[in-house]
């Protein structure tokens, strides 16, 4: 898996468990192979500090179980037999800002890996992804942290690094003028990848504060999630391309 930002030996930022705060990550499972989706919830029953709300193969109840269950991580595939997972990845960040989606599928389809920030998604997986690899992500997912496959990730951040290079000047009459000093400085920041508590830590603020300054960001530039919000910030120019979160990257 490859973070957008992190240091060598993948230990990066990812957040510390939810455990230490006395919580547990609240997961959705949607999955409709039977045999694949009983291997998640045995490897997530086996973590103190996940607990899995509910499981479903079908697109038209993942929605409806999101809505009642309120969980944290919704962990999503693509391809759905009664329905797309992109469209309920979609439905789910509306209706449900607080959840993060974790698409976890057999796709490496570039086309897919950007429908799925388009619509929302915090993480895009490939489903070959290593047992102890699960639980990682989800606590990262649920901390804000942005993941990314390696097999797509690397082609991901040779995109960002292009539409910077090719970005025309910035007009001021669009949304990120709108934003104040403040927010900027945290749009860099989520830019790079960081968590919300890091974040906190590096400009001195609550970790709630950073999540209402993170809202108001994705309201005025009118997105779905924090990935949307750096690939508005590097299309913009609003950070460097050789900072640490393209250098960072393996």
């Amino acid at each position: 898996m490859t973070e957008i930002s992190r240091t060598s030996g993948g230990a990066g930022a990812a957040p510390a468990p939810l455990a230490a705060r006395s919580e547990k990550v609240r997961v959705l499972l949607v999955e409709d192979y039977q045999i694949y989706r009983h291997g998640l919830r045995m490897i997530l029953d086996l973590e103190d500090d996940i607990e899995v709300v509910g499981e479903t193969g079908s697109a038209s109840e993942a929605l409806e179980m999101a809505v009642a269950a309120a969980p944290d991580v919704v962990v999503l595939d693509i391809f759905l037999p009664d329905g797309n997972g992109l469209r309920v990845c979609r439905q789910i960040t509306s209706q449900l800002p607080e959840t993060k989606v974790l698409m976890l599928t057999a796709s490496d389809e570039h086309s897919d890996l950007v429908e799925a920030v388009k619509s929302g998604a915090i993480g895009y997986l490939l489903k070959d992804i290593a047992p102890d690899e699960l639980p990682t992500s989800i606590r990262s997912v649920a901390g804000g942290q942005a993941l990314v496959s390696p097999e797509l990730g690397s082609t991901l951040m040779s995109e960002y690094s292009s539409v910077v290079r090719g970005a025309p000047a910035r007009d001021e009459d669009e949304p990120a003028s709108e934003l104040t000093d403040r927010e900027l400085e945290v749009l860099g920041l989520v830019a790079r990848g960081w968590s919300n508590r890091k974040i906190g830590e590096e400009l001195f603020i609550a970790e709630n504060t950073v999540k209402n300054h993170v809202r108001n960001i994705l309201d005025k530039l009118k997105l779905r999630s924090r990935m949307q919000a750096a690939l508005y910030a590097v299309r913009g120019g609003l950070i460097d391309d050789h900072d640490e979160r393209l250098d960072d990257v393996d």
